[in-house]
């Protein structure tokens, strides 16, 4: 964010503001934001009827909004992580992808997609720009937790004895 921010023509042009609580960072949704773009960096604890206000008050009306939403998850790798939330996450996948298809109105206005680590980086920056580009109102990054990223899954049948 402080690269975005400080180091890039594009930053220059943005403000970076922090709500205190899931509540005070859905109202500042919507807000007029600069070329009626706003991101909206979440975890997996933010509230669910904060999410849908959120979506709802960038997305309704016919005023070309785009909302960029990054969903963070704790990774819980550590004692401490299970500790400094003050409540439980949502759920494990991440209910708010499926919360946000109920606010577009039809498919072609959201681009879902899942960055997975570094093995899904070059593919997940692509569809991203490609989608604002596009002007898509919708953008949703599901940034997995560390435990789910970068893994090959086998699917394997032994034998023994």
């Amino acid at each position: 964010l402080h690269l975005f921010m400080e180091k890039t023509p594009e930053g220059e042009r943005y403000q970076y503001v922090c709500g205190r609580t899931d509540i005070q960072a859905a109202q500042m949704c919507g807000f007029k934001q600069p070329d009626g773009k706003c991101v909206l960096f979440i975890n997996d604890v933010y509230g669910i009827n904060s999410l849908g206000e959120s979506l709802r008050q960038v997305l309704s009306g016919f005023g070309g909004k785009q909302l960029l939403v990054m969903i963070w998850h704790p990774s819980l790798m550590q004692l401490m992580d299970h500790f400094h939330l003050h409540r439980p996450p949502l759920v494990w996948p991440s209910l708010g992808t499926t919360l946000a298809k109920y606010y577009v109105r039809k498919e072609a206005d959201a681009l879902f997609v899942d960055f997975e680590g570094a093995s899904s980086a070059d593919f997940v920056t692509e569809k991203v720009t490609g989608a604002l580009n596009a002007g898509t109102p919708l953008v949703c990054v599901n940034v997995l937790p560390e435990q789910e990223r970068d893994y090959v899954s086998l699917d394997i049948r032994a034998k023994t004895g």
